[in-house]
């Protein structure tokens, strides 16, 4: 059956646009729409506060969300390429389902890791920052629907994900389906600007919605994705949070 989906949806260039459009409009809509019930949720029964931060500018939501349906135009476009990949043999593709299958999907959580890492900080050089990033960092505070608010090369930069691992390695179709999906749901929690684990400092690994909207607030520093450890690593920690 997986293969057969996949069959299709990679057979043309326009299967696989018209495909991964429905993909990540489900996907953004779906994944945004829980996250929203479940924070309400979250607030009215166990006491969930934002963290503190700027207020939304005028008209930010719907900004965000025309910018969101921009970044899912380019990340459809970019099917095209991996069709093509697909078709001349550049990529490979494993249709097993077996106990490896857990282990590339945690192999595909580190690289996505490693992945926004160098393309988050490539993004805050100073032309990038000045001509790119900026559209992002225009919501200072940020929400649910900020997740795929990018400048569409941003937006280009960011959907390579997946590019590199098909290249060297036929990674199982579950495994490459888990990767925008888990990938959504932490860019949701990073994006929420809820303080999950306020009891916690700034530095501990399950911080990162807190180190995010600190990103946001400040503008720089904090550039991993979940993980705090590249921004340890190479010093670019958020120092004064305050």
């Amino acid at each position: 059956m997986l293969e057969a989906i996949f069959g299709w949806v990679f057979e043309t260039w326009y299967n696989a646009f018209i495909a991964l459009f429905i993909f990540f409009n489900t996907l953004y809509w779906s994944i945004t729409a829980a996250g929203i019930l479940i924070f309400r949720y979250m607030v009215r029964k166990k006491g969930l506060t934002k963290v503190p931060n700027h207020h939304l500018y005028a008209g930010q939501i719907s900004k965000e969300i025309r910018q969101s349906m921009r970044s899912i135009l380019v990340f459809s476009l970019q099917g095209i390429l991996i069709q093509q990949g697909l078709k001349q043999g550049w990529f490979q593709v494993s249709y097993e389902v077996n106990w490896w299958l857990l282990l590339q999907i945690l192999v595909l959580f580190f690289w996505n890791e490693v992945h926004f890492y160098f393309s988050h900080a490539l993004l805050h050089t100073r032309f990038m920052m000045r001509y790119i990033h900026k559209v992002h960092h225009q919501s200072k505070e940020p929400t649910v629907f900020s997740t795929f608010s990018f400048h569409w090369i941003e937006a280009f930069l960011l959907g390579t994900v997946i590019v590199f691992p098909l290249l060297l390695f036929p990674f199982q179709a579950l495994a490459i389906l888990s990767l925008p999906v888990m990938s959504l749901v932490i860019n949701l929690l990073g994006h929420c600007n809820y303080d999950f684990f306020s009891q916690y400092a700034p530095e501990h690994i399950f911080k990162f919605s807190y180190r995010h909207s600190m990103h946001h607030k400040k503008g720089k520093g904090n550039l991993g994705f979940l993980l705090p450890w590249l921004d340890k690593i190479f010093n670019t920690s958020v120092k004064n949070i305050s």
